[in-house]
């Protein structure tokens, strides 16, 4: 019983690893990608 409890808490635990992972991609992503992001919808709203 308590090795069942013990898995699902290291799945959650994983689980809980990757969802950082991907929020600190991400945060990266938008500040390195973040000008090249806005010039070019700028680009895209000024051209209509």
């Amino acid at each position: 019983m308590g090795t069942r409890q013990h898995d699902a808490a290291q799945g959650l635990v994983e689980y809980g690893l990757i969802i950082a992972l991907v929020a600190v991609l991400a945060i990266a992503a938008l500040i390195i990608f973040g000008p090249a992001v806005s010039s070019f919808a700028a680009r895209l709203g000024g051209s209509g």
